[in-house]
């Protein structure tokens, strides 16, 4: 089951960034590591069982192939050094090999999401479901989650746009909300776009999940290179992601300590406006409400009218704070 702490939840997503290449796939896993990712993900698909021959897509993914010992290699290693990893499969004999590497969750692309057999028989192997949205229709989306619920797994909801690379104005961060009002589950985001910028504002839209695809050249041509961070920029966003949830705090409304300390100094209070005799009655002349001298706290302003005509029990000095035992109801 995937781990969620309370913070933020960062996916690396390698996806077929390594080109095939295993050793520059530990690389990555390494550098996706030390940048702060909590987690990294691969796409482990056998294209001969995904793409038609001839199709752009079986080349590129053909290409890209790890094969399973290199895979299996890959989840060692990472598990090894303490990170998270999982991948996408798309065909039931490669989900179910990879099934015995213990991947920390499934994820269900939005390429996958309608292909119910898959989704169900990913969600039957128990592990945290994460449900891609980017191409999906509302009833899709209830269907995809209503099967995974029938297993009884924990979900995460993926806000996503399938553009490559996303516009900002395609990204819809504010989705999340009706995502996690509709099906109840934890949200996520999964980025597309340039840059981070839709990664730390995704926080405040409710995002506990962040996947972000990952390289070591984002200008590389093919595969996901051009919407991907290079270690140091995905270390940025980690940063970033981290300061958004800080700022973001607490749903209660509370005083954080430091600003409850300067209650007392700014806080207004009932004053003395003049000189005061015991057995004098507290007139709208010589009381007010003022800011206090520091530390002398004092009754509060909604009392105001409760000490009005009251008096007196002792002689009061211009400028003191009125406090409890200072008056006395006037009979």
């Amino acid at each position: 089951m995937l781990i969620m702490h309370d913070k933020v939840y960062i996916i690396a997503e390698i996806g077929i960034n390594h080109e095939g290449d295993v050793e520059k796939c530990r690389r990555m896993i390494d550098l996706a590591a030390e940048s702060g990712a909590d987690a990294v993900k691969l796409q482990t698909i056998d294209a001969d069982l995904n793409y038609v021959q001839g199709t752009q897509s079986y080349k590129v993914f053909k290409k890209a192939e790890l094969t399973r010992n290199e895979t299996t290699a890959m989840f060692q290693y990472a598990q090894d050094i303490g990170v998270d990893i999982f991948t996408t499969c798309g065909d039931f004999p490669t989900a179910k090999w990879v099934n015995e590497l213990n991947p920390v969750a499934w994820k269900v692309s939005s390429g996958l999401l309608t292909h119910i057999p898959m989704v169900r028989y990913l969600a039957s192997f128990g592990r945290h479901m994460l449900i891609s949205t980017g191409m999906a229709t509302i009833d899709e989306i209830d269907q995809a989650v209503s099967v995974v619920e029938e297993q009884g797994n924990d979900i995460t909801i993926f806000q996503c746009t399938s553009l490559y690379p996303a516009p900002p104005e395609s990204l819809n961060l504010a989705s999340m909300t009706f995502l996690k009002e509709r099906y109840g589950h934890k949200v996520g985001f999964s980025d597309h776009s340039i840059g981070d910028d839709a990664a730390f504002l995704s926080v405040a839209a409710g995002a506990t999940t962040i996947e972000k695809h990952f390289t070591f050249d984002s200008h590389r041509q093919g595969f996901d290179h051009g919407i991907s961070l290079e270690p140091s920029n995905f270390k940025e966003m980690v940063k970033k992601v981290k300061l958004a949830k800080e700022m973001l705090g607490v749903v209660d409304k509370t005083i954080v300590k430091d600003v409850f300390n300067k209650r007392d100094k700014t806080l207004r209070v009932i004053v003395t406006n003049q000189y005061i005799r015991k057995g004098e009655g507290f007139t709208l002349e010589n009381i007010s409400i003022k800011r206090p001298i520091d530390g002398n706290n004092g009754i509060i302003p909604a009392n105001f009218s409760k000490v009005i005509d009251c008096i007196a029990t002792r002689d009061i000095k211009m400028n003191t704070t009125i406090v409890d035992g200072d008056f006395m109801i006037d009979k």
